[in-house]
């Protein structure tokens, strides 16, 4: 061969080495990539509502990291809503940076409940005051029902126009005992029960602890069991 020719061929092998070793990088890069995604969104699917369809999307920044040797995905917010466009953490101990974070989209399409009439505060809900339709959540009020059982027997706490979603913002326990309501006071104990009466001094749903004036002018403080009796254990 040309001495000429070996010299060249000698200056441009190394040139060639590097450029097929920048490839080999990218694509493992790219391969990286992949699980990075894959494990993201398997920790946000896992996060996710139970119910509905959940459908996951990761963006990547644009510039190739470095290897996650050890990647371990978390929620940096308290409490989030896995809906929507969310960020997620990723920490890599001994890798750097060792906390990287990513950019999610979460479409949830699941069914929700909305009033099926205008709702006044007080009502208690009937299977006939709501009705089902389906949706993304993530275009939703944050905690809108997603299951009946969350409304059927609840009392609503404002008013509420035909068509909007429900959710537990809106709705409360159903108030057994009234403030100032005349209510019978039960004590209970090993061998021996008393009954007397008394006026409620607080609102409580059935089930909530209500404080009560008795006739005798003591004051007692006792769960309400039915929508006049507060009894009182001991």
């Amino acid at each position: 061969m040309n001495p000429v020719a070996l010299v060249r061929t000698a200056r441009i092998a190394p040139r060639l080495l590097a450029a097929v070793v920048l490839v080999c990088v990218a694509i493992a890069a790219q391969a990286d990539d992949a699980d990075m995604q894959q494990l993201i969104g398997d920790y946000l699917r896992a996060q996710a509502p139970g119910t509905g369809d959940v459908e996951i999307s990761v963006a990547m920044p644009s510039v190739s990291m470095p290897v996650c040797h050890d990647p371990r995905p978390f929620l940096p917010s308290r409490n989030p809503r896995i809906a929507g466009n969310i960020t997620v953490g990723v920490q890599c101990p001994g890798d750097r940076p060792a906390t990287r974070y990513f950019q999610a989209r979460v479409t949830v399409i699941s069914d929700y409940y909305v009033a099926a009439r205008d709702l006044s505060p007080g009502d208690v809900l009937g299977a006939a005051d709501i009705r089902r339709e389906q949706g993304d959540l993530s275009r939703l009020p944050p905690n809108v029902a997603t299951r009946p059982d969350s409304l059927i027997g609840m009392s609503v706490s404002r008013r509420v126009a035909a068509g909007r979603p429900l959710g537990g913002a809106m709705v409360r326990e159903p108030i057994a005992i009234k403030r100032g309501e005349q209510v019978r006071v039960v004590a209970v104990g090993p061998g021996f029960s008393i009954t007397t009466e008394g006026k409620a001094l607080n609102a409580a749903p059935l089930g909530g602890d209500v404080r009560v004036s008795t006739r005798e002018g003591s004051i007692v403080i006792g769960r309400s069991t039915n929508e006049n009796t507060v009894t009182i254990t001991r």
